[in-house]
Parts: structure tokens; C-alpha cells; sequence
């Protein structure tokens, strides 16, 4: 596991770093509003993932990897012949 440093916490925060912040904030209000445990555990899981810049919905890590494909693809151009079953 990564090592949490400063310049990870400040630095390139985009929206959805701000939406998970936000809405960790919010949770964690409706928890002590409302007095519900399991509301503030959501709400540290929140924060935690915004101020860390980790998880699938800030750090865009779940995205699908891009491959080193060559310009000419020749299987690309082949013909693809089927075969009827009846």
C-alpha cells in the first residue's frame, strides 16, 4: 500500500475528489443528526477516499488500461466468414 504524503492530500483535486468530499460531509452531519453508526462509517469512507485521492470513484482507477496496439492490424482487415447450424 501506498504511503499518504502531503503533496497527495493537496494537490490535484478535481470534481469528483469534491463530490466524494462533499458528500462524505454531508453523511457525516446526518450521522451525528440523526445519531446512526453505520451513516458515520459511510461518511468516513467518503472522506477518507477524497482526502487520500483513492478508490474507484476519485482517483479514476478503475478505468479500462489501453493497450499498445500497432497502427496496421491485420486481423483487423480480415474477412470473417460464418457458418450456418441449423
Amino acid at each position: 500500500m501506498s504511503s499518504i504524503n502531503k503533496e497527495t492530500m493537496f494537490s490535484n483535486w478535481h470534481t469528483m475528489r469534491w463530490v466524494a468530499l462533499s458528500v462524505g460531509i454531508f453523511l457525516a452531519v446526518m450521522a451525528v443528526w440523526y445519531q446512526d453508526a453505520v451513516t458515520g462509517l459511510f461518511s468516513g469512507f467518503f472522506i477518507f477516499q477524497a482526502v487520500t485521492n483513492t478508490g474507484c470513484m476519485v482517483s479514476q482507477s478503475c478505468g479500462v488500461p489501453q493497450t499498445n496496439q500497432p497502427e496496421n492490424r491485420s486481423d483487423q482487415d480480415k474477412e470473417i466468414k460464418f457458418t450456418e447450424v441449423k
